[in-house]
């Protein structure tokens, strides 16, 4: 088959939990596109190798608000904004389907990723998108948007688990969406959990849109030398190849996926953003973490406060995050001690994208 995939670009959380998908996609003999841009192409280029085409298709901009006031503010001028970017994208791909055979696309996050006339598939765990207020009305709004986007869709993945969910109401207890017409998953990673020595006591991953990932970078690194022991940070920065080594320490721009994955399952604790992606990385090495949200990314926000609440991870605000302190927290938290299985999770996806069935949205 000839396959499109769109990757969201914020961050690189998209990307990365679709590199099982893609890679069982390519060990089937499947002739892959990726559509994505900035960092998390840059990511999937690097990964996957130039055997595979990528385009570069900007997708619609992130809503981010420093406050509740100034988020009710954006809003007005966002989604005029989000129609326009999603029209061009979806516009470009129109385009580009008519000179070019496509059997199957599949959307991590990219709702101007589709086809009306060729089996398009939509991953998110977001079917509802959370407002810093939690206004219920608008909450409810954000399912009825969803809806009107599903209908483009043959089915829509949650990675993600019905009962003992780790997204939350993001995805569950929803009131507009008929949760029998989702495919709850599991978990995607690129990760595997591994049987090895717990010998790195901090592994701080800095990641996230700009200008807030450079904002934690500088405030991470004059709070790090309070730390002791074994302690990696990786800055999350594709366009660099940079790496120290300084006592102690080891700062590396970006990690390969082999290294992160050999440094997530030798951690003790990590410290982080509140990515979903990142949660079930967390979830599959059953990993403790202290975490902080973007400023003004709403749905970490929710999921920093829902994961402390649980007490499966300790979350402080960017601007209060004292290391030598909260990381003493956030060992005393449980962390997800799910079994999770990425294996089943692939698995369950492509029994979805190979089933005959209508699409339950229309």
């Amino acid at each position: 088959m000839k396959v499109i995939y769109g990757i969201c670009s914020w961050g690189l959380g998209h990307a990365t939990r679709s590199l099982p998908v893609m890679r069982k996609l390519i060990d089937e003999n499947n002739d892959l596109t990726i559509i994505s841009n900035g960092r998390s192409l840059d990511l999937l280029r690097g990964e996957l190798g130039e055997n595979i085409e990528y385009i570069d298709i900007p997708d619609y901009p992130m809503l981010l608000s420093e406050n509740s006031r100034q988020f009710m503010a954006k809003s007005m001028i966002y989604w005029p904004l989000f129609i326009r970017k999603m029209q061009s994208g979806l516009s470009q791909l129109t385009k580009m389907l008519k000179t070019r055979k496509c059997d199957l696309i599949i959307s991590d996050g990219r709702y101007d990723i589709y086809s009306k006339k060729i089996p398009s598939f939509f991953i998110s765990h977001q079917m509802r998108i959370m407002n810093p207020l939690r206004i219920k009305m608008l909450e409810t709004g954000s399912e009825i948007f969803n809806l009107f986007f599903f209908k483009r869709f043959k089915g829509v993945i949650v990675p993600d688990y019905k009962d003992d969910s780790l997204s939350g109401e993001l995805s569950h207890n929803l009131k507009k969406i008929d949760e029998k017409k989702i495919n709850y998953v599991g978990i995607l990673s690129d990760f595997k959990k591994k049987k090895t020595k717990k010998d790195i006591d901090y592994l701080i991953s800095i990641s996230g849109p700009e200008p807030q990932r450079t904002i934690l970078e500088k405030k991470l690194l004059l709070q790090v030398s309070q730390l002791e022991g074994k302690i990696v940070i990786t800055l999350g920065k594709t366009e660099e190849a940079e790496k120290i080594n300084k006592d102690n320490l080891k700062i590396y721009s970006f990690l390969t996926k082999k290294k992160r994955e050999d440094f997530l399952n030798r951690a003790k604790l990590v410290v982080s953003r509140s990515g979903y992606s990142t949660i079930m990385d967390m979830a599959l090495t059953n990993t403790k973490a202290l975490m902080t949200p973007t400023p003004g990314q709403i749905e970490q926000e929710y999921l920093s406060e829902y994961h402390n609440e649980k007490g499966t991870f300790y979350s402080v605000n960017q601007n209060n995050i004292n290391l030598i302190t909260d990381v003493e927290k956030a060992k005393e938290t449980s962390g997800i001690e799910k079994n999770c299985s990425v294996e089943k999770t692939v698995e369950n996806i492509m029994n979805v994208i190979h089933s005959n069935e209508k699409s339950p949205f229309n």
